[in-house]
């Protein structure tokens, strides 16, 4: 009986063993693939924000140049600087929120918080009297920021609650049936289609 005891102990300590070495690498690697996977996610979010913010631009200012002639020249000046400080809102819940995921809902405000710390979105609360001007709903919104090189903005903190609850709500309340921001394949955690 000791001889085969003897023998399986020989048996398995020749089997390779990982080295500490090893198992560092992999795990650097693990978290290398899941922070290039964070960046790609805030690439996307802030590239569709872009995109929403331009549409919105233009379209903010293709209605401001439909009725500019009907304006005094105080109102026009009033108005087109208006549109460009506020032309580029887009529904925060539209853009951030992913009907089919709470999860990826969660993710898209997180990564959309890494945008607004660095400088190149900001979040805002647009009013009935902005909502009648501009179009759109009264609420949160969001816009993207074009930041000079080295100019970081003063750092602000907002905490947010959020659960499921909440999420499900806003989504009905918005009308929200398709994120702005893509839906990634492939989670766990996605709702399935009745």
């Amino acid at each position: 009986r000791k001889k085969r005891e003897k023998r399986v102990v020989e048996e398995e300590s020749d089997d390779e063993e990982e080295q500490p070495e090893e198992l560092d690498q992999k795990k650097q690697k693990a978290d290398a693939d899941k922070l290039s996977a964070v960046e790609r996610n805030m690439a996307i979010v802030n590239k569709v924000l872009n995109q929403k913010s331009s549409e919105a631009y233009a379209k903010a200012h293709e209605a401001f140049k439909e009725e500019e002639d009907t304006l005094d020249p105080e109102e026009r000046k009033r108005k087109k600087k208006r549109v460009k400080a506020k032309g580029r809102e887009v529904d925060a819940v539209q853009h951030l929120f992913n009907p089919k995921s709470f999860t990826q809902t969660v993710e898209n405000i997180f990564h959309f918080s890494f945008l607004v710390k660095k400088g190149s979105a900001g979040i805002a609360v647009r009013s009935e009297k902005e909502a009648k001007e501009f179009g759109g709903v009264p609420g949160p919104v969001v816009r993207a920021y074009s930041t000079k090189e080295g100019e970081t903005p003063v750092p602000k903190q907002a905490i947010v609650s959020l659960n499921m609850r909440d999420w499900r709500d806003m989504c009905k309340a918005f009308e929200v049936t398709e994120s702005d921001i893509p839906h990634r394949k492939g989670s766990k955690h996605a709702r399935k289609k009745k």
